[in-house]
């Protein structure tokens, strides 16, 4: 491949082929970027958004969540904060389903937050 132009790609990475760096192996030699690897690297990209936006939302409402089970494990918990835990417990699972939901990652399905 001596004086080629092109790039070297996998199904989620590409570089521009030189011959000092050579094809590794589980790389192709490619002469243009291939369509469907630009959009699996932006499929990529935005699941790597969607999954620290999801990370950002568990921990608050897990900020929200934790106090109330404190009250609640040593049962000095009031009957309007048992609801309060409850619905943001079934928050926090269906934030945890939603990878699994259609959309994802493009258009993550996400739950409503609870109102306090």
């Amino acid at each position: 491949m001596t004086d080629m132009e092109g790039f070297v790609i996998t199904e989620s990475f590409w570089a521009p082929y030189t011959e000092g760096r050579g094809v590794l192996q589980g790389e192709t030699f490619v002469e243009q970027i291939p369509r469907w690897l630009i959009d699996n690297l932006v499929k990529i990209e935005k699941d790597r958004e969607n999954r620290s936006e999801l990370s950002a939302r568990m921990e608050a409402a897990s900020s929200v969540i934790q106090p109330l089970q404190d009250d609640f494990d040593i049962e000095e918990i009031t009957d309007e904060n048992l609801v309060k835990l409850k619905v943001w417990k079934k928050y926090r699972s269906a934030l945890g389903k939603t990878p699994e939901r259609m959309g994802w990652p493009e258009q993550p399905d996400w739950p409503l937050t609870p109102v306090d």
